[in-house]
């Protein structure tokens, strides 16, 4: 949809449908923002499960990896104190095996004790001070059966874990292995912190505990039918496995499964699975999942749902205010747009250029005369400051803004961006409001150059006019007395002779003739200037008339050493008086060889320009004054030292019979430059 048809769909709404729809609206979003608060919590308690589950699972695996490694460990604890009796063996062997050495090799390798029973119990030697032998008796007396065993030769190893009060040491392990070439006992004791160690890095209550300081568990539980197994903390009361249907029936399923319950005055989430192992009775493990961060995301999701959903509510009696604000304003648009319109067609209809700036200096208005005129765009210059564009005050707006002050009717020379120059007549005056208060200015500038042309080629019409008519009757006053002088010099030439000073007579007579036709010759030029020609208009091929008046000069020009350039690119059919309009351009050239010195150069270019065939001759001579440049198509005005000054009027004359025209422009010490056009036929 196109901004100008939504102002029209928005002009034309009615306003109660629109109530009517902001409140089925506001129903909608109560029911959608119900909706998703619900559908939000409820994903993200299925994702707290998926998560509680997989953490359970990856606790099992854990737990399974643990009981696993707890044997490996056993094993190799056995192969390592295994490789120490057998070293004590060989001693023995050697006969290099005393209590002093027995003690050296407990030091380093971090045993407790190092015992050498014979066959019926008795202690050989040992690596302590004090030999006691309740360590290897139970509570009767009597020989522990692992040890019992292996002094009957029944079995060769064990690994035992010394505990209860009737022992020396609390704590543990005891290492017993059967010498295999005498009937002793090698027995090594293990540092209980060796094997707490042990326990602590690698058991399952270890793994609870380090998984269990995680942000947002509260509690991990390994629960079996007898009890608690492992807990991560100190758990004051739990419902035992029978007394809690949800866990048998988690327990008979054999699956995780999920519940939110109350746990020491708040709520978590709990996520159950079964545990089965060789090493524990069967239970379940048991998760608790801190909803502390659940409900305060919920909650925050819940105000900014409702706040959104109002702020929606809200934008729609908004939208209602501004659909009235907007068709207020949309009927003050139009009839602001059809008053501007009606204005701007006016100002562009206008022939004039119209310039305005506000009370600031920047320019608000430049119709497309304007535009043309200074060669500005429009768009570049609006809001620009007045003063930037124009440094010179050209349209007299300044006076006008500061004080006031009307101008009417000022004419004044201008020279555009490309160098024309025109005349213009200039009118400005303040634009004020119903207070008087200063709003701007305006100025209108007509471009009379054209009109000041006409009005001086009307003058010298005009002047010629009459100067045709003095010119008839001075020339007919003058042609009579000339043809008698001429017939007398002829008859004096022809009838008479003398007999002395002949050369110098012939010479005073050849002057008198010359003169006389040089006269006549002047007369003639006189009344071709003062009264149209009939042209005899034939069509000529633009290129090769040119031509052919480059030959006639070409010679001229070489003895003053002065180059000839031309670029005859554009090329046209022109219907022309060819003898006429030879004498004119002629007239031109020739004075542009005569202005320019030697090794200047002239130039002789082609183009079209707006309907016309323009020819442009420039060159590189000395130049006209500016005061002299409206005299120079006048008769009889020249510049030179010789000459009659008919030239260049009898070629305004040739080329404004042909319907054309002839400007020039000039500098002095830079040369001087004629446009002459052409109709195209």
């Amino acid at each position: 949809m196109s901004q100008l048809s939504f102002r029209r769909f928005l002009s034309h709404i009615r306003i109660r449908y629109l109530i009517i729809l902001v409140v089925l609206l506001g129903a909608l979003i109560f029911l959608v923002t119900s909706y998703i608060i619900q559908k939000s919590k409820a994903s993200m308690l299925e994702v707290m499960e998926t998560q509680g589950k997989a953490l359970l699972q990856a606790l099992i695996l854990a737990s399974e990896n643990t009981l696993t490694s707890n044997a490996l460990i056993e094993q190799a604890l056995k192969d390592d104190l295994s490789d120490i009796a057998l070293l004590i063996e060989n001693w023995e062997k050697a006969g290099t095996l005393n209590e002093n050495l027995l003690a050296e090799l407990a030091g380093k390798t971090g045993l407790l004790r190092l015992d050498i029973l014979s066959a019926s119990g008795e202690i050989l030697k040992s690596s302590s001070k004090i030999k006691d032998r309740k360590i290897y008796l139970d509570s009767l007396g009597n020989f522990l059966p692992e040890i019992s065993s292996i002094l009957k030769g029944d079995d060769n190893q064990a690994l035992l874990e010394i505990s209860g009060p009737s022992r020396a040491y609390t704590g543990g392990v005891l290492f017993v292995q059967r010498s295999s070439s005498e009937k002793k006992v090698i027995a090594l004791i293990v540092l209980p912190s060796y094997l707490d160690e042990i326990k602590k890095e690698v058991g399952i209550g270890f793994l609870i505990e380090k998984i269990s300081r995680e942000s947002g568990i509260e509690y991990i539980v390994l629960q079996a039918q007898e009890g608690i197994v492992f807990a991560s903390r100190t758990i004051e009361k739990l419902l035992k496995i029978e007394k809690d249907p949800f866990l048998q029936e988690a327990l008979n399923q054999n699956q995780a499964r999920s519940r939110i319950l109350d746990f020491e005055g708040h709520q978590v989430l709990e996520v159950v699975k079964p545990f089965v192992s060789t090493e524990f009775p069967a239970g379940i493990f048991r998760v608790g999942l801190s909803l502390e961060n659940y409900n305060l995301i919920t909650a925050n999701f819940q105000k900014q749902t409702i706040l959104i959903s109002l702020i929606i509510f809200a934008l729609g009696f908004l939208v209602i205010g501004l659909v009235i604000a907007y068709q207020n304003y949309f009927t003050l648009e139009k009839s602001y747009k059809e008053i501007e319109s009606l204005t701007g067609n006016i100002l562009e209809s206008m022939d004039n250029a119209v310039v305005a700036m506000d009370a600031k200096g920047n320019i608000v208005m430049l119709n497309k005369i304007a535009e043309n005129l200074f060669s500005l765009s429009r768009e570049s210059v609006i809001g620009k400051k007045y003063g930037t564009i124009f440094p010179y005050d050209e349209c007299l707006l300044t006076d006008s803004l500061n004080e006031g002050k009307a101008v009417r009717d000022f004419e004044t020379s201008f020279k555009t961006r490309v160098g024309e120059s025109k005349t213009l007549l200039i009118g400005s005056s303040g634009i004020f409001d119903e207070e008087g208060k200063i709003l701007g200015a305006v100025a209108v500038i007509h471009d009379i150059t054209e009109f000041k042309k006409l009005q001086e080629e009307t003058k010298r019409a005009e002047r010629l006019s009459a100067l045709g008519n003095l010119a008839a009757g001075v020339a007919h006053e003058i042609r009579n007395p000339l043809n008698t002088i001429a017939i007398a010099s002829q008859r004096l030439k022809s009838e008479f002779t003398v007999g002395s000073n002949k050369t110098e007579y012939e010479n005073f007579l050849k002057s008198i003739i010359d003169e006389t036709k040089r006269l006549n010759n002047i007369v003639n030029q006189f009344l071709s200037l003062t009264k149209a020609q009939k042209l005899s208009l034939v069509s000529v091929n633009s290129r090769e008339f040119l031509e052919e008046l480059m030959n006639l000069v070409k010679l001229e020009a070489e003895e003053k050493k002065i180059t000839l350039n031309t670029n005859f690119k554009a090329e046209a059919n022109l219907k022309i008086g060819r003898e006429e309009m030879k004498k004119a351009l002629l007239n031109i050239i020739l004075n542009a060889i005569q202005a320019t010195e030697p090794g200047g150069k002239i130039s002789i270019l082609t183009s079209n320009s707006k309907g016309h065939f323009l020819i442009k001759i420039s060159d590189t001579g000395k130049g006209i004054p500016k005061d002299d440049l409206s005299k120079i198509f006048q008769p009889y005005f020249t510049t030179k030292e010789r000459g009659t000054g008919l030239g260049l009027s009898i070629a305004h004359r040739i080329i404004s019979d042909h319907q054309g025209k002839i400007e020039v422009e000039s500098e002095v010490g830079k040369g001087t430059t004629f446009f002459i056009y052409l109709p195209l036929s």
